[in-house]
């Protein structure tokens, strides 16, 4: 079994959760997370970038002196890219780099993933508070508290958007924090983290998902 710490909003470990081997345990896939990875990355790619050829650079197409007798190298234009703003040779293009990801593979990489941090102790749960107003300092001396200063840490939250929206405000203002909703979480966000800490709602959804129970 496998033993995963329970916070308050203070901080303070106030309870446990148990894993059994049969869901947490096992080498991880790496080549699964690697093939995901490599796919999301490429995936953030704007592919925007641009460069002018020599027939697209301003400049006359005429040639600037006769081929032979002035003594000077011969050259039929100004746009050509061995001068100064001429074109550039081979230069990228706007182009597509998105790569498709399968869905079994999308939920594999998340099951390994996760599995991973579970076993690295790098996972943690939190019972979040009702909070009035926005405060970063409730956040601040969490991590504090909890000995998470310094290290990069997630919080997902369950998908009530409404729910969570002051939660969300203290969060934003702390640079080592991100946040995440538990329907669009993925491997890499997860593994940009050195801590991960999901709410109790968002750690029952991640039970049966372990389990296998969502693959429909």
């Amino acid at each position: 079994m496998k033993k995963i710490n329970v916070y308050n909003m203070a901080g303070e470990i106030i309870g446990e959760e148990m894993l059994s081997e049969e869901l947490v345990g096992g080498i991880p896939n790496q080549d699964v997370i690697y093939y995901y990875i490599k796919a999301y990355l490429a995936n953030q790619r704007q592919g925007t970038a641009s460069t002018k050829t020599r027939g697209e650079v301003s400049g006359s197409g005429k040639k600037p002196w006769r081929q032979k007798g002035t003594g000077r190298a011969r050259v039929g234009s100004i746009r050509t890219p061995l001068w100064r703003h001429g074109g550039v040779v081979f230069g990228p293009k706007p182009r597509d780099y998105r790569q498709s990801i399968p869905k079994k593979v999308k939920r594999t990489a998340l099951k390994e993933v996760l599995k991973w941090k579970i076993q690295k102790d790098s996972f943690a749960l939190f019972i979040p508070e009702k909070i009035e107003i926005p405060k970063t300092k409730i956040f601040s001396e969490f991590l504090k508290k909890a000995g998470y200063t310094g290290q990069k840490v997630l919080f997902v939250l369950n998908n009530d958007r409404e729910k969570n929206a002051v939660i969300i405000k203290s969060l934003k203002n702390i640079d080592s924090i991100t946040y995440d909703f538990m329907d669009r979480l993925n491997v890499y966000t997860i593994l940009n983290s050195d801590k991960v800490i999901a709410d109790k709602d968002a750690f029952n959804f991640i039970k049966v998902f372990l389990g296998g129970d969502n693959e429909k």
